[in-house]
């Protein structure tokens, strides 16, 4: 029996057993060890922590779709497999074998390395508040990184996806947006008017400053960015601004209705529908996105300036010691993502005709 003090006026001991007498002395030297730490594990289990971290160190604090996005996973999958187990007592194996049963279950690479993201960071805490002494997750390997392609279209793809902008009935200045600026669905659907400084380089930039989304028993709410690094100005090439200068107004929402932004189920919609018009591999929307990225990469656009283009926090966060690209370094980008492009829509920026 250990002796492990005061705590909140009564005395605490701690027992440990064994089938051997030497078992009994790997653990009673493991229980010193900790307590001499600090480390506090008494009563935690991982569902316990998990719900603690949520409240005091995610709601509140990032953007409550994210919140949402967290407490989805946390109940859906972490609870479930791992939620009596002591922190104390958690392992590596044990994480492992929940990233498994997500594979099992049909999971994606990208579900299961989230998964994986939330419980790292959860028990990062954990570690720094001593209560457990070091981060199982961290030392669990990570769901492994997809090599296929089938999150972005190909060069021709994007050229048969841009042909078929020519159609009446699509609205072509949101589609080229997506595949040639790389902005978040989000973020598309809260660009305003206001936001496109037509004067500023050669064919003039977007301002991404919100976020329109769709939250749970709320509805549609414009919130604020998901990071300091979406906040950013994204250079346009000639035919999205041609395309743009059709249907310019002074004020509201550039895809919405005036002062309604565009539900974003109501965009997906129409995504699909351009998907089956082209009659290219039927891929989610946030591939627009990807297919800027790799795009850019194909035109031999660093990965730096790749990151402050698409407003990637996470790489601008590992390559910070870089200097930052300035607005020519990030138009010459965006001219080389046009000239490897080569689109001209032409029935879109064909002359009105007189009535």
């Amino acid at each position: 029996m250990a002796d492990l003090g005061q705590r909140n006026g009564k005395r605490v001991r701690k027992t440990v057993t064994g089938q051997t007498l030497r078992e009994v002395r790997a653990k009673f030297k493991e229980l010193k060890r900790t307590t001499a730490k600090g480390v506090d594990s008494e009563s935690w289990t991982v569902e316990k922590w998990m719900n603690h971290w949520m409240r005091t160190h995610v709601d509140g604090t990032l953007r409550e779709t994210t919140a949402n996005t967290y407490r989805r996973n946390i109940n859906r999958w972490i609870i479930p497999s791992l939620g009596k187990v002591k922190l104390e007592r958690l392992r590596p194996e044990q994480v492992e074998e929940l990233y498994a049963d997500m594979r099992d279950a049909g999971l994606s690479d990208g579900s299961r390395r989230q998964v994986h993201a939330i419980l790292r960071r959860a028990l990062r805490i954990a570690e720094e508040q001593r209560k457990i002494d070091w981060n199982p997750a961290a030392k669990a390997k990570a769901p492994a990184v997809s090599k296929n392609t089938h999150g972005k279209f190909t060069l021709q793809e994007a050229r048969t996806l841009l042909a078929a902008l020519d159609h009446p009935e699509v609205r072509a200045s949101r589609w080229a947006c997506a595949l040639l600026a790389g902005l978040r669905q989000g973020e598309a659907l809260g660009l305003r008017w206001e936001d496109i400084a037509w004067d500023r380089g050669e064919f003039g930039y977007l301002l991404v400053q919100r976020s329109v989304q769709q939250v749970p028993g709320q509805g549609l709410k414009v919130l604020p960015l998901k990071s300091e690094a979406s906040y950013r100005g994204v250079p346009l090439v000639r035919p999205v601004r041609l395309l743009l200068e059709q249907e310019r107004q002074e004020s509201g929402y550039v895809w919405g209705e005036g002062e309604k932004p565009r539900a974003p189920r109501r965009d997906w919609g129409d995504w699909k529908a351009l998907i089956a018009l082209a009659g290219v591999p039927d891929r989610p929307l946030h591939s627009a996105r990807a297919t800027c990225g790799s795009l850019l990469m194909e035109a031999n656009v660093s990965d730096k300036i790749i990151a402050e283009i698409l407003g990637h926090s996470q790489v601008q966060v590992t390559q910070r010691h870089y200097l930052s690209g300035d607005d020519s370094m990030h138009a010459t980008a965006m001219g080389r993502l046009g000239d490897l492009i080569d689109w001209n829509p032409a029935q879109h920026l064909e002359p009105p005709r007189a009535t």
